[in-house]
């Protein structure tokens, strides 16, 4: 279902203007009709012949008021939301793939998990889609840029392997660089770009994620950020030390908050597909505001013509 919404809704408070001209013709013609003589048969008789002729004078008048509320509510620029369907959104996956990522508390592993998300995700992403994808351990790397082929991506995703270390605030600028570097090999548009970040943990080095974030921010690009894995979950140090891996779900949410993206968290396979699933209709298209106001001043213009055509035929005056 399409919503229309008004831009400048406190325009309306122009509606005044026809509410006031209503007022004046009632009174107009209460006025009247007390000065008119009343219970006679003459009386009675003027009123039966003056019928057809209030109808003709209060006609143009009506359209005039039509006119006045059509214009004051194109004036309040109505307008819906829609998609464009001729530009390419761009969509950047940042894959954490640090240690942490083996954890079998969600099975059989976090990273197995979320690499069977994000192949749904990209196998359900419409063909308007292209999609990069960046992985990060100790350091964030593009792995393929902005593509729109499927077979491509899904193999560099199912080949992601946990390392060690946690750069989150990297992988955000290599997945900006990546959005950046986008071309659409159409040559149509492309939109702003979102990232979707999944990660289990808290940055351990690079540059800070807040500062990788307000980037994001300033250059339009939303990030939407999957806090992914159970507070119990564990794993085992090369030196054999086990180590509990809690995924941060406060820092990756600050993250979400700065770069004006959502912010979500997952502890089953199930929640994590279901999330990307409502993200798939959200970032893969290119959603613009379509103003309507144009229409209802055109239908405004000819509500007053038609008063103006009326009152010349009837009257032979303009209003």
């Amino acid at each position: 279902m399409i919503a229309l919404y008004l831009l400048e809704p406190w325009r309306l408070l122009l509606l005044v203007v026809p509410g006031l001209l209503l007022v004046f013709i009632y009174l107009s013609g209460k006025k009247r009709s007390e000065s008119a003589v009343s219970f006679s048969a003459l009386g009675m008789l003027e009123g039966l012949v003056e019928k057809p002729r209030r109808w003709k004078s209060s006609t143009p008048v009506g359209l005039v008021v039509v006119a006045l509320v059509l214009g004051v509510f194109g004036f309040a620029r109505p307008a819906t939301n829609g998609v464009d369907a001729g530009s390419k959104a761009v969509v950047v996956l940042a894959i954490d793939v640090s240690l942490s990522m083996s954890a079998i508390d969600v099975e059989p592993s976090r990273i197995e998990v979320a690499k069977d998300a994000a192949l749904r995700f990209v196998a359900k992403a419409p063909s308007n889609t292209l999609i990069g994808v960046v992985a990060f351990d100790s350091n964030a790397r593009q792995i393929i840029a902005a593509t729109d082929n499927k077979a491509a991506i899904s193999r560099v995703v199912t080949a992601l392997q946990p390392g060690t270390g946690t750069a989150i605030g990297e992988a955000i600028y290599a997945a900006l660089d990546t959005i950046s570097s986008a071309v659409d090999p159409s040559g149509g548009t492309k939109n702003a770009g979102t990232i979707i970040l999944l990660s289990d943990g808290t940055t351990t080095t690079g540059r800070p994620d807040t500062e990788a974030a307000a980037e994001a921010q300033s250059l339009g690009v939303k990030i939407n950020t999957i806090a992914f894995g159970t507070q119990d979950g564990t794993v085992t140090t090369p030196d054999g030390q086990v180590v509990p891996v809690p995924p941060d779900e406060q820092a990756l949410s600050n993250i979400a908050d700065v770069a004006r993206g959502k912010s979500f968290t997952a502890a089953t396979a199930k929640d994590l597909q279901a999330i990307y699933d409502s993200l798939s209709e959200a970032v893969v298209r290119k959603t613009n505001v379509h103003e309507h106001g144009d229409v209802l001043t055109m239908l405004s213009l000819l509500a007053m013509f038609a008063a103006s055509v009326l009152s010349l035929r009837w009257f032979r005056r303009i209003i």
